[in-house]
């Protein structure tokens, strides 16, 4: 595979985009300033990407390099049916076409990011714009069975999900959320769990507060993971389906999370959290 090297300037970058949306804020009020800075910063993350190929799909911009020139079309044909089965559960108008990008390999993605190593990912999203490793660079995988495990368990409708309720909601719920979702329906749709995180329950499991405010720095990101879907699973075990997408709807009108959840499901936060730490208990699924 070709090396693909990715020179950014991040505080250039920034530095630019702080005056622009300084400079919008006198011009542009509500909606259309936060149209304008989610614009600014899609389109800074895209920049990286303008010199490599690219293929229209019917709801996608696909950008891949040569070493995918081949899978292009298929990939296409995949990131189609996945948005289709996403949107069966969360109906939705997009604005614009987001992109695709398909990385070549792993340190691509970690330059990109600026990860170091020991850092990984299948599928990032970023403001209109997935991220996903190749399936040619599951190298775990015999070379022939990556495409058909790609189709069974790959991060599309994951990361279209993120792309889905950013979309709808306007980036206004917490990161334990979006990440309880993307997995709910990746289980819905694909029948796919993250099996590393499935005895991670068996451990002190963390606070409605930690999952809150430091999601990301968590020490054991699988247990964050897989207690964030449960509780997704538990919004959508004690009321149908059209109670999620009802409270998605609030936030998108800019009610707060947890006024939304009251709303919708007649309890705090708190309670929330103390209801389904109860249900969890009982559901031998968690352990």
């Amino acid at each position: 595979m070709p090396k693909v090297m990715l020179k950014r300037h991040p505080r250039r970058e920034w530095t630019l985009i702080l005056i622009l949306v300084l400079a919008l804020t006198l011009i542009w009020p509500g909606e259309a300033l936060r149209s304008g800075w989610r614009t600014l910063q899609a389109n800074s993350f895209r920049s990286l990407f303008y010199s490599w190929e690219r293929l229209d799909s019917a709801s996608f911009q696909l950008r891949y390099t040569a070493a995918d020139q081949e899978m292009a079309f298929w990939l296409a044909q995949r990131a189609e049916e996945a948005a289709a089965e996403v949107a069966r559960i969360l109906p939705h108008q997009s604005r614009s076409k987001p992109w695709l990008i398909i990385a070549p390999d792993q340190k691509t993605i970690k330059n990109i990011f600026g990860w170091g190593d020991g850092t990984g990912a299948l599928g990032v999203y970023v403001t209109d714009t997935i991220i996903i490793l190749s399936p040619q660079a599951w190298d775990w995988l015999p070379s022939e069975q990556r495409p058909v495990v790609f189709a069974k368990q790959g991060p599309l409708v994951h990361e279209y999900t993120h792309y889905v309720l950013d979309l709808l909601a306007a980036g206004n719920y917490p990161r334990w959320f979006s990440e309880g979702l993307a997995q709910y329906l990746e289980y819905k749709i694909l029948g796919h769990e993250w099996k590393e995180a499935a005895n991670s329950f068996w451990q002190p499991l963390y606070t409605l507060q930690e999952l809150e405010q430091q999601f990301d720095q968590l020490p054991n990101q699988a247990l964050a993971y897989r207690q964030s879907l449960s509780m997704v699973s538990y919004l959508a075990a004690i009321q149908p389906e059209d109670s999620l997408r009802a409270m998605i709807n609030l936030l998108g009108q800019g009610m707060s999370f947890y006024q939304a959840l009251e709303e919708i499901y007649g309890f705090s936060g708190t309670s929330f959290f103390a209801q389904w730490y109860s249900w969890q208990e009982k559901d031998l699924r968690w352990y």
